[in-house]
């Protein structure tokens, strides 16, 4: 008996639009599948977000209340307060499973690049330039260090007078692409690489040297040093006379704990006796206290991470300003 033809080609013809229309239902499962695991995941992804932020935030505000508390318990500042160091257990506790690291920085302890807008401040001029010859940065003579700190100062005054190796409005609209000097105080210390004769090599360094920009500050313009706070090469630059191995002996000093009350007073450093008594690092460019601090808040739950950023003025009558905050 022979199949009808036609019977066989509608039975063929049946299956082939079954197979197609379960592959088309497993694509448009496997679809449906993808869509809702990836809107799980990005809901999962916002929910740890927002509470990442939230413990960013947080750290931000026990940052400014450790600063309040150390103000309010002595008016000089050194890294043996409380801000200085937040104990890693404690804040685990706190934050409930997110690690959380919080660091706060005297900006008082770097150098402040606005202060070379003042012609009058020689004396720290000369900090400057044995910083910027220590050794440690793409710096390659007193000359280059020179014209460098020309340039800065006349980036940061208000005149349009020319130092002898700086550079003015002229200098910068001659450039390609131009672009104006400041002519005020710096805003950030990025800023550095729009200034005459700063590369990124002196900014942020290389395999062979160090960077500049971990050392100062574009907050504050009196000149003052916080020697409690101030790293080891600012420390070394506050007298030609101060070795290396001196600076170190002096770090070491205020970091013994028995030490922290000795450090209200800028003249501490003659209280280390085997320092040569010739030695004076004068009292008019140094301080104890701080007054521009920078926090940095960081929030970490598994593969997630968010960072505040942000700079703190803190005033003698113990009243806050945020002056700046961006999360990262």
């Amino acid at each position: 008996m022979k199949t009808d033809p036609v019977v066989g080609n509608q039975s063929g013809l049946a299956l082939v639009l079954t197979l197609l229309t379960i592959s088309f239902l497993v694509a448009v499962t496997l679809q449906l599948m993808v869509t809702i695991d990836r809107q799980v995941s990005d809901s999962t992804a916002q929910r740890e977000q927002v509470r990442l932020d939230s413990m960013v935030l947080a750290g931000l505000h026990l940052a400014r209340a450790a600063l309040l508390a150390d103000q309010q318990e002595n008016d000089f500042d050194s890294l043996l307060d409380c801000w200085a160091a937040f104990d890693p257990e404690k804040i685990r506790t706190l934050a409930g499973g997110v690690e959380l690291a919080i660091t706060v920085t005297d900006l008082s302890g770097r150098l402040q690049v606005n202060a070379l807008g003042d012609p009058g401040k020689q004396k720290y001029r000369e900090i400057w330039k044995r910083f910027l010859l220590s050794g440690r940065f793409a710096i390659t003579g007193e000359e280059e260090a020179e014209a460098l700190l020309d340039a800065l100062g006349d980036w940061v005054d208000k005149d349009d007078d020319e130092r002898q190796q700086g550079a003015e409005e002229p200098h910068y609209r001659s450039l390609q692409p131009p672009y104006a000097c400041r002519n005020n105080p710096m805003m950030a210390p990025e800023e550095l690489l729009l200034v005459k004769g700063m590369t990124p090599k002196i900014v942020y360094g290389d395999q062979e040297h160090e960077g500049i920009l971990d050392y100062i500050t574009a907050a504050g313009d009196d000149g003052k040093i916080n020697m409690n706070t101030a790293s080891l090469p600012v420390l070394q630059a506050l007298s030609p006379e101060l070795t290396l191995e001196m600076a170190q002996e002096l770090i070491l000093f205020r970091d013994e704990q028995k030490n922290k009350e000795v450090l209200s007073k800028t003249d501490w450093y003659r209280q280390v006796h085997w320092l040569p008594a010739r030695i004076d690092l004068g009292n008019d460019l140094l301080t104890v206290s701080g007054k521009y601090f920078q926090i940095r808040a960081n929030a970490a739950i598994h593969q997630y991470s968010r960072t505040g950023v942000g700079m703190l003025l803190r005033a003698e009558n113990k009243e806050q300003s945020l002056l700046s905050w961006k999360i990262e």
